[in-house]
């Protein structure tokens, strides 16, 4: 009998085992545009194909890395795949500006979501961070029909406004600190400092100047004290002589920067909150109750625009939850895909 349960047992594991993944590929391979690494395990049958926040920023080497620390954890019962957006790794000479925008950006999440699809046969979950969100929202809205090959959307501390949006500096962002200096004098703690911010909150009421926005910052950076991850020379290692990365190149940014500034620029175009209501998918909208980028109050009335979306705010967390409150992000996250 005994023998029986550990001959089983072992079946088990090794068939967990060999539903792990490790791969690299192009999803343009002519072009060697749109680098794709896929880590995890296929064993659910599921992968979160993450969208990295920040402009001009690298999802590979987020992954490579394991900054997130989602190797130990997301991993074990899904696989991610991690991708750099179009042109970055790329001379600044080879790029061509006119498919740096949005759109194109949405499109080739949609692409790279078709890949995953064929290749590996299995749920392809959109999965970005900050920007990353926004440009995942903004897929959804724009092609929900092309965007069948996506099962549902997971946003995590993405903010609908932009650096160009009224509602962030007029509306938003003073709510946020009303809010938390009300939970603070309802808790006793630090009682006149939070009044003091309320009451300089109230007759302010606008985040308009950079004296303002400096002393707006300090109130919040009061609030709560995020968790910081130290990058070592071994995470480098891991990122500078890997595919796709020339090290020279790489450690330039010249090319990074001139697509970030490219897709900064053209969020004065944006109009997110019109995008929302045009979601068919299901959508996780995920942010801190601290994150004073991605403020609650921003995410509540966008959750009331998308059909079928679900609103989780993380306590005690920041603009980084996954780090955070790793364990509370891998709960909401698996929940919200169906798995135990």
């Amino acid at each position: 009998m005994k023998k029986t349960v550990f001959i089983t047992l072992l079946l088990l594991s090794q068939f967990a085992f060999s539903q792990k993944v490790k791969d690299f590929f192009y999803a343009e391979p002519d072009d060697k545009n749109l680098p794709v690494f896929v880590r995890g395990n296929l064993k659910n049958n599921t992968i979160l194909l993450f969208v990295q926040g920040n402009y001009g920023e690298n999802g590979i080497d987020f992954g490579r890395s394991n900054y997130p620390r989602w190797k130990k954890s997301l991993e074990v019962k899904v696989a991610i795949a991690y991708f750099d957006q179009r042109g970055l790794n790329t001379s600044v000479k080879k790029i061509d500006t006119t498919r740096i925008n949005p759109t194109q950006v949405a499109k080739d999440i949609i692409a790279i979501a078709k890949k995953l699809k064929e290749k590996y046969n299995a749920k392809v979950y959109a999965f970005g961070h900050s920007t990353g969100g926004q440009d995942v929202l903004d897929c959804l809205a724009k092609f929900p029909k092309e965007a069948h090959y996506i099962e549902a959307g997971i946003v995590f501390n993405a903010p609908i406004t932009s650096d160009f949006s009224p509602e962030r500096y007029n509306q938003y962002r003073p709510q946020f600190l009303k809010n938390i200096a009300t939970n603070f004098i309802a808790q006793k703690k630090n009682t006149a400092y939070w009044q003091e911010a309320f009451d300089w909150m109230t007759t302010t009421d606008s985040i308009h100047t950079p004296e303002i926005s400096k002393r707006w910052n300090r109130y919040v950076d009061a609030a709560f004290t995020p968790t910081k991850r130290k990058t070592g020379f071994g995470m480098a290692l891991k990122v500078l002589f890997a595919r796709p990365y020339n090290p020279l190149r790489y450690l330039n940014e010249k090319d990074n920067k001139l697509v970030s500034d490219l897709l900064w620029e053209a969020q004065r175009d944006v109009n997110r909150w019109k995008l929302l209501p045009q979601i068919e998918h299901r959508v996780l909208l995920l942010t801190g109750q601290f994150d004073a980028i991605a403020v609650p109050e921003e995410l509540q009335d966008a959750s009331k625009l998308i059909a079928n979306s679900t609103l989780v705010v993380l306590p005690n967390s920041g603009h980084q939850s996954f780090l955070d409150t790793p364990k509370l992000f891998e709960k909401a996250v698996l929940a919200f895909i169906g798995i135990n």
